[in-house]
């Protein structure tokens, strides 16, 4: 119920933004700029971030949020979600709501296509991976796949375990190839 509020509150009011001379971030940062704006003028208890390497662009009472912004018109993109330690010690071990605003745009067509909130644990698992940044960074393998079926098929229980399941595959990867490389250094000269 809460989710289809804040949809429909941007998906009322977003309008794409003036964009003479900006390149696709520029773009991105106008539109989730926008999406914060109007969540704060629309819902009383909504805040900015606590600091800017915070999860969320804005909060709604306890729920953050999150703006992924994509331009249709581009041919690949895989866009980086979170970080899955910080997924799992600041979102998942304290029962905290992460919400996804996804607003997909084409910037040809300067428009806006469309807007949907999914919770993280309703992001499909069959299009994501966590790839080998920091501790981890979970990420959409291919967004053009991932709009044609953004939404997993898992119980949020479900989510969860595949999750731990996946981090630690990722990281017996990451361990087996740190040994290699050990071992070339070992080798060299």
């Amino acid at each position: 119920m809460f989710k289809e509020k804040i949809s429909q509150v941007l998906i009322d009011k977003l309008t794409y933004p003036e964009s003479k001379n900006l390149q696709q971030r520029g773009i991105a940062d106008k539109i989730e700029d926008k999406c914060t704006e109007l969540l704060k003028e629309n819902f009383d208890n909504a805040t900015d971030p606590s600091s800017r390497r915070s999860i969320e662009d804005v909060s709604i009472g306890d729920i953050f949020i999150d703006t992924k912004t994509s331009d249709e018109s581009l041919d690949f993109k895989m866009p980086n979600m979170i970080s899955i330690d910080r997924l799992r010690k600041n979102i998942i071990d304290i029962n905290k709501d992460l919400l996804y605003n996804f607003v997909i745009y084409n910037s040809q067509e300067e428009k806006i296509k469309k807007v949907f909130l999914l919770q993280y644990y309703e992001l499909n698992w069959d299009l994501l991976s966590i790839q080998n940044l920091g501790k981890g960074q979970l990420q959409i393998r291919n967004m053009k796949e991932f709009l044609e079926d953004p939404i997993s098929k898992l119980s949020k229980e479900e989510w969860i375990n595949k999750f731990k399941e996946k981090a630690i595959d990722f990281y017996k990867k990451v361990e087996s190839d740190a040994i290699k490389r050990q071992n070339e250094w070992k080798k060299w000269i």
